[in-house]
């Protein structure tokens, strides 16, 4: 409730790893003029393993194929050759464009896809402030003519349930000595 908020997770830096892979598909796809662009759709879809990357695959190979088809020699001389490797160039660059953002954004996340984002806090139970913690005690009510008011009696706070670590106890007893060192010191 109170004090400062919880650091936000550290997002950890991408390693060698990943960074080639990145480069080696983004690569590929354009040395081979769009022809390999569907490696790059393909790992996408399995990775995030979503339907809509799953479609965004097979319809970049449906028209990888059919850009493919219109390169064909019969239109050698023709607007369809030149439509043809046109939507191969401008796939292979929209595709490593989609790859990138789609694979920074992938392992930019601190959880995996599809399972719950973890809360950074656990949830506060509803009920009363209880004293101690900054509230002030509880108040008995004002009183009412003829009527005794029952004092509310202060809940036990619970007690810890582990017991302090070495370190906690080590501090505390390097602490008392300076302090007794300190009174010594002023007493003199």
């Amino acid at each position: 409730m109170h004090g400062p908020a919880p650091a936000p997770p550290a997002r950890p830096a991408a390693s060698v790893g990943v960074i080639a892979v990145r480069v080696i598909i983004s690569v590929l796809t354009v040395l081979s003029l769009g022809l390999l662009s569907w490696v790059a759709m393909l790992r996408i879809a399995i990775m995030r393993g979503r339907g809509k990357d799953w479609v965004l695959f097979w319809g970049q190979l449906v028209l990888n194929v059919s850009c493919l088809g219109m390169l064909h020699t019969a239109f050698a001389d023709s607007w369809i050759s030149d439509a043809g490797m046109a939507g191969l160039l401008i796939t292979a660059v929209a595709v490593v464009i989609h790859y990138l953002i789609a694979d920074l954004h992938h392992h930019q996340r601190p959880h995996q896809a599809g399972a719950p984002i973890p809360m950074p806090v656990p949830p506060v139970p509803y009920g009363p402030p209880q004293p101690g913690y900054g509230y002030p005690p509880p108040q008995t009510g004002t009183p009412v003519p003829g009527h005794t008011p029952t004092p509310i009696a202060p809940q036990p706070q619970p007690q810890p349930q582990h017991p302090a670590p070495p370190r906690i106890d080590q501090v505390r007893a390097e602490l008392d000595e300076l302090s007794d060192y300190l009174r010594r010191k002023e007493g003199r």
